[in-house]
């Protein structure tokens, strides 16, 4: 299916990402080693690849899926809808908790350990509903030619802010986030 092949990238890379910043949560909690810049730096990936990015591919899908009769509020639309959401509440939570920490509040540090266990779960949870549910039924509900048409249309989207530019910066930053946890271990 060449939909799932659209996102096979961005997915490998949430994924490697999530891997890092949830190894970057257990060090969090059981070390000193653990700095607040690691996760403000962890949410501009968030900010810029997932939610301007994967985000804004899977409205293509989502709009589709609305096209075909699914209800926005609810099923397989909702679902996606709260994955987003609830991964995007968290990020926040986790960003202004580690600027709390980062300007001495300690207290602040538990709140970043809670709030990244929340989106790295959201998050992974909206990476497996996108390949077991969504991407199974933009292959049921739409022809190859209209697949291949949706193919193009996610290829074509114009990134605004940091992936206008590609996909390096935040490989770079992924692996700059692994460099960080090694340093910590």
């Amino acid at each position: 299916m060449r939909i799932a092949k659209n996102f096979r990238t961005d997915q490998e890379n949430i994924g490697r990402f999530v891997a890092a910043l949830g190894s970057g949560s257990v060090i969090l909690s059981t070390t000193k080693y653990a700095r607040p810049d690691f996760f403000i730096t962890a949410h501009s990936f968030i900010r810029d690849y997932i939610e301007e990015g994967l985000y804004k591919k899977e409205e293509v899908l989502i709009r589709v899926l609305e096209e075909n009769g699914f209800q926005p509020d609810s099923g397989p639309i909702g679902g996606m809808r709260s994955d987003q959401k609830k991964s995007h509440e968290a990020a926040e939570l986790m960003f202004n908790a580690a600027k709390q920490w980062e300007a001495g509040d300690e207290i602040a540090r538990s709140e970043v350990g809670w709030a990244t266990s929340q989106f790295t779960g959201a998050t992974r949870q909206h990476l497996e509903r996108l390949k077991s549910l969504i991407f199974p039924l933009i292959e049921q509900t739409v022809s190859i030619d209209d697949e291949n048409k949706l193919s193009e249309e996610i290829n074509s989207i114009v990134f605004e802010g940091g992936l206008k530019d590609g996909v390096e910066k935040y490989v770079k930053l992924i692996v700059a986030l692994e460099e960080e946890l090694s340093d910590w271990r």
